[in-house]
């Protein structure tokens, strides 16, 4: 369990420097007290998110992410799918990496539920491919 925390929060910090596509749709904006979602669908990558905002100022965010064309990472696509998240103040940051290219005895699935901190409140989040 250890190495999945590890493992994501190194994809978490290597997607913060990865330049995202704009393409996807990204959820309204809410209020301080609602959850914001979203979910997309691409031929590179599925997936759903949720950034709850919780009393302590910290979010709970759960949701997946499904790297349909893992490939290899010499593979023509060679993309990554994970989430760009957006706050009050534009982008805030990225989740939810799923890389399978990198680790092919892994599923193209990835699940991820944990808590965490943005700098305003939350407004949106994109499905989005980056390249590492």
């Amino acid at each position: 369990m250890k190495t999945i925390v590890r493992f994501a929060t190194v994809i978490v910090a290597i997607g913060a420097l990865v330049p995202m596509s704009a393409t996807a749709s990204q959820a309204a904006p809410a209020a301080t007290s609602a959850c914001v979602t979203a979910s997309n669908s691409y031929d590179w990558g599925v997936g759903e998110i949720s950034l709850c905002p919780q009393s302590d100022g910290t979010y709970h965010v759960t949701g997946w992410t499904d790297d349909l064309k893992p490939g290899d990472w010499l593979a023509p696509d060679g993309a990554c799918v994970g989430w760009a998240v957006y706050d009050a103040q534009g982008y805030s940051g990225s989740t939810g990496w799923n890389c399978a290219q990198f680790h092919p005895e892994r599923p193209t699935r990835l699940e991820f539920d944990f808590v965490t901190t943005f700098r305003a409140p939350v407004t949106g989040a994109k499905l989005s491919k980056g390249y590492f």
